[in-house]
């Protein structure tokens, strides 16, 4: 499946009904994918198509890795996700859009989420009417500071947050338990999450061994 994997044309009505046809996670969260990530063992040969190459390209250079990108790949990857993003909040949300806030699920350290996040949600909000709410959502301890096996740890500002009709979006879902926690976590905070969506939704493609 290509861009937009679940386009939505609404005719108004509260954010939630605006997603009631997206498909849900197991948590209930209802959810959407700009585009499809091609994910693969390190073996074998692969036959994508060059729209799958480019997409994967897209969401590594978004991911903003200095070791990975440069500055204008990122930027131009920056702009087509925000150009994904508006073509599919627009049409679904309408003029409930602007009852919605932006908030971004940080990386695995605050360098990582800066770097990803925070001029991409100051445009996307921008181009939206949403409320920005980055900088109420911190990274207080990297992950790798504290084990693979542990999820970075967060700061969410529940002051800002309590009571807020929230659009989580993320870069990549496999299998969505990271979205769902962190849905939790919003939801703790005084949030109401109305859905999350991702740049790129992972999927396998078959190895031709």
């Amino acid at each position: 499946m290509n861009d937009l994997a679940h386009p939505t044309t609404t005719t108004g009505g509260t954010p939630d009904e605006c997603v009631a046809s997206w498909p849900q996670l197991p948590s209930g969260i209802h959810y959407n994918h700009l585009v499809d990530y091609h994910s693969y063992n390190a073996f074998g040969t692969y036959s994508l198509s060059t729209e799958e190459w480019d997409n994967r390209e897209m969401i590594y250079n978004f991911k903003n890795n200095s070791e990975l990108t440069d500055p204008i790949s990122h930027r131009q990857a920056m702009e087509k996700a925000i150009k994904l993003l508006t073509s599919l909040l627009t049409p679904t949300f309408g003029s409930a859009l602007p009852q919605l806030t932006l908030a971004c699920i940080p990386a695995s350290t605050a360098e990582k989420t800066a770097a990803r996040f925070e001029e991409f949600a100051q445009l996307v909000s921008a181009a939206t009417g949403m409320s920005n709410g980055y900088s109420h959502i911190s990274v207080v301890a990297d992950q790798d500071k504290l084990g693979d096996s542990h999820l970075p740890e967060y700061a969410i500002d529940g002051e800002y947050y309590k009571g807020r009709q929230v659009l989580l979006f993320d870069d990549i879902m496999a299998t969505g338990g990271s979205v769902s926690k962190f849905a939790s976590k919003m939801e703790e905070a005084g949030a109401h999450v109305v859905a999350a969506v991702v740049l790129g939704k992972t999927v396998r493609k078959p190895s031709n061994e």
